[in-house]
């Protein structure tokens, strides 16, 4: 489960960077049903301000899913992020994605991987805004505790998660 906290002076253990630029929220506030069951512990949404999608640390990238919506990303520690773009963006049959890596290749921290025509993607799709599921799945077995907190983040910048371990926990 994640553990929201705004204030994160206190804090300490690994962060990962946003790989997006725009607001953070909790899973539930995902437009899409399937999301908002909190089926997934560690799970947030994603409110895209910018288009840009970097890798917010050094691994292998690769995608799944039907015209590759789900960008996956593995880290050396076996950790995994998942972006998840909306499921009706496979009727567009990939326009308005222009892919700025290859996939199945390692990339390195802020690696910029893929540049989203928001205006293109809202106007075709009918929506307001573009929300794009995140789930970390961290290595098992893992005593960990995943913080997170609803904000403003810059893509390649700003923490999404910090992560403490037995290891790093104060």
């Amino acid at each position: 489960m994640i553990s929201w906290q705004q204030d994160w002076r206190r804090i300490t253990g690994a962060p990962i960077k946003s790989p997006f630029t725009g607001a953070v929220l909790p899973a539930e506030q995902h437009p899409e049903p399937l999301y908002q069951q909190n089926l997934l512990p560690v799970a947030i949404t994603a409110k895209l301000q910018h288009g840009l999608i970097v890798a917010p640390f050094a691994g292998l990238f690769t995608t799944q899913l039907d015209t590759e919506r789900r960008l996956v990303l593995r880290h050396a520690s076996g950790l995994r992020l998942l972006l998840e773009l909306p499921a009706n963006i496979i009727d567009l049959q990939g326009r308005g994605l222009h892919w700025l890596s290859n996939r199945q290749l390692q990339v390195n921290a802020g690696q910029p991987l893929l540049q989203l025509d928001l205006a293109f993607l809202e106007l075709e799709l009918e929506l307001d805004a573009l929300y794009c599921a995140l789930v970390l799945d961290l290595p098992k077995p893992a005593e960990s505790k995943v913080f997170c907190r609803q904000a403003k983040v810059n893509a390649a910048q700003d923490p999404l998660f910090i992560i403490q371990t037995s290891r790093t926990s104060a």
